[in-house]
């Protein structure tokens, strides 16, 4: 096949049919007629003109498709990017709304209790994994006006009291820790003074020391007594979700779930000031 090619008599002899199909084309109109060669040709000539038209039209067809589908590609790149950025708008709006519910609820917290307590905003900027329900670190420290020993709480109820202070932070150990403890009574009844401390390794309290006669019961509030040095009455830490009695049967045991929810907390109050109010208790969002 090669070597056809490569034939001067094979190149010649194409010229001279492309001159006669040419040669025909121009005079066939002319004339009526046409001779038997012209016929001969043009038979020979129209199924082969009628096979190249054909694979130039698939030819085109293949390569409209192949341009289809190149800037259908491209067309679903952009998209997924236009659908990654919207997915990354819509986040961070979310961010902001919850950020801004959390923030209108903090002020409100501030307006209602404004004259039982002055008030320091902060917010959380640390936590280990290894002591989660143990202690935070919270934006404040001894240049704001925070000192060891005070009393930290949130919109939610009471969440623990200032261990360690340094220049612009502080460390909260929470009420949830084991070493932790504050004096506690029923709401609704105002005739135990119990104890609440924390298992440290739970979002759970435990209330000890509730005499037998005591009428606690699942659903009651527990708030702070007030009789610690650490903590203002009336402060809301949770409710009462189970309630034992001890071996020795003179004792009451009262499990109690957190008002604050330590796994979402994000801002606190630091409690640096005190106004003593008869018959007060904070009032909550």
């Amino acid at each position: 096949m090669f070597k056809l090619f490569k034939s001067k008599f094979f190149w010649l002899l194409l010229l001279v049919i492309v001159i006669s199909i040419m040669v025909m084309n121009a005079t066939a109109a002319e004339r009526g007629n046409i001779t038997f060669l012209e016929k001969v040709i043009r038979d020979t000539y129209v199924p082969l003109q009628s096979g190249v038209n054909s694979f130039r039209n698939n030819w085109d067809g293949w390569t409209a498709v192949f341009s289809d589908k190149s800037q259908l590609q491209k067309q679903i790149k952009l998209l997924e990017a236009e659908n990654s950025r919207l997915t990354m708008e819509n986040q961070s709006l979310q961010e902001y709304k919850q950020e801004s519910f959390r923030l209108r609820k903090m002020l409100n917290f501030d307006n209602s209790n404004r004259e039982k307590f002055d008030l320091l905003p902060a917010h959380l900027i640390a936590r280990s994994p290894n002591n989660w329900y143990e202690c935070i670190t919270i934006d404040r420290g001894l240049r704001q006006g925070v000192q060891n020993g005070m009393p930290v709480i949130s919109p939610g109820g009471l969440v623990g009291c200032v261990g360690s202070v340094s220049e612009n932070s502080a460390q909260v150990n929470l009420i949830t820790d084991r070493e932790m403890a504050v004096g506690a009574i029923i709401q609704k009844t105002r005739e135990t003074n119990g104890i609440v401390e924390g298992l440290g390794d739970s979002n759970e309290l435990r209330m000890i020391n509730i005499p037998y006669y005591s009428k606690i019961s699942e659903g009651d509030r527990i708030i702070s007594s007030g009789l610690s040095a650490t903590y203002p009455p009336g402060i809301n830490i949770g409710t009462v979700t189970e309630v034992t009695r001890e071996p020795n049967g003179l004792l009451q045991v009262a499990m109690i779930k957190p008002a604050v929810d330590f796994n979402k907390l994000e801002e606190v109050f630091v409690i640096t000031g005190y106004h003593p109010v008869e018959g007060f208790e904070v009032e909550e969002e």
